[in-house]
């Protein structure tokens, strides 16, 4: 229900990993039974995990040159039941059998073999991202690296400078852990430390030390009120429509602190990308579509960031 809702509203670039070939399994069976709009096709995207991970799990010895890449990418296709994926992205293994070199012609032959059409990386810090852009003109000079997926959200913006280099670079920065464990919500304060009991989300890691909660204090209290007058300025736009006979899109008022984390996520150029896992984390994103914070609201949070040390 979850993957059928957020399909057929425009969310439809879902992304997984080798890591999960269970989640890839089931991905095929929602594309091939859940129709959607033929506007909003999944764009669907897989990842080659890190190899010593996964020779530690395994036992055996790291998967290495070009050719893993490669066979790699083309099992995910064949479990997501696809001929080419969207995109596949290479995490980041930080010390690779081959080197760097071996890593860009496995992308590149990814991409000439039809496994996916575009190529992107996971956790690069700047210079290995330069360097593998470098090898990339080098090699080939047609293709390119298209993302690099980082953590990044509100309350923790030490990625920020990753945000700039990757438009420097000609990359999309896609932002995971969007919402850092839960603390991006706004459901943990010094007022309320424990979240209400709230449902926790998949990764939440709340509730958290209360020395943290306050030093955050002036952001959250920012966002609340973003959330509110947000919400007002949707509704307004809506109601206005309504009087003038307009059709009246179905976009969300109620805005929360954690969709004004996300929208800010979005604002400073990063490309949000959040865990679903039922219905309710589908309404949840889709509770971001339809509107923007406005230049003074971003730099509003900016402002309330930098007070706190974010």
């Amino acid at each position: 229900k979850a993957y059928e809702k957020l399909v057929n509203n425009g969310i439809n670039f879902i992304e997984t990993s080798e890591t999960y070939s269970l989640a890839e399994r089931l991905l095929n069976t929602f594309i091939d039974e859940i129709p959607c709009d033929d506007d909003y096709k999944p764009m669907i995207a897989s990842t080659f995990s890190n190899p010593w991970k996964l020779a530690w799990k395994s036992k055996s010895l790291p998967r290495r040159g070009v050719k893993a890449i490669v066979n790699a990418a083309e099992e995910s296709a064949k479990r997501l039941g696809l001929d080419s994926m969207t995109l596949y992205q290479v995490q980041n293994p930080k010390l690779y059998i081959g080197g760097t070199k071996a890593i860009a012609n496995g992308m590149l032959d990814i991409i000439g073999d039809d496994h996916a059409r575009y190529v992107g990386c996971k956790d690069w810090n700047i210079e290995k991202l330069a360097k593998l852009v470098y090898l990339f003109k080098e090699i080939d000079g047609g293709e390119f690296v298209a993302t690099n997926q980082f953590e990044f959200s509100i309350t923790n913006r030490k990625n920020m400078k990753m945000i700039e280099a990757c438009k420097k670079l000609g990359i999309t920065p896609i932002c995971k852990n969007v919402l850092d464990g839960g603390l991006a919500t706004g459901k943990y304060t010094t007022l309320n430390p424990t979240g209400d009991k709230a449902p926790q989300r998949e990764g939440d890691m709340g509730p958290f030390k209360m020395k943290k909660l306050e030093s955050l204090d002036v952001l959250f209290k920012v966002m609340d009120k973003i959330a509110e007058d947000a919400g007002k300025r949707v509704g307004g736009k809506l109601k206005t429509l309504s009087l003038a006979g307009k059709r009246v899109p179905k976009i969300n008022k109620d805005i929360t602190a954690a969709q004004v984390a996300i929208k800010y996520v979005q604002a400073k150029g990063g490309v949000p990308i959040l865990p679903v896992n039922n219905l309710q984390d589908a309404n949840s994103i889709l509770g971001v579509i339809g509107w923007d914070l406005d230049e003074k609201e971003v730099e509003k949070l900016d402002k309330a960031c930098e007070q706190c040390g974010v």
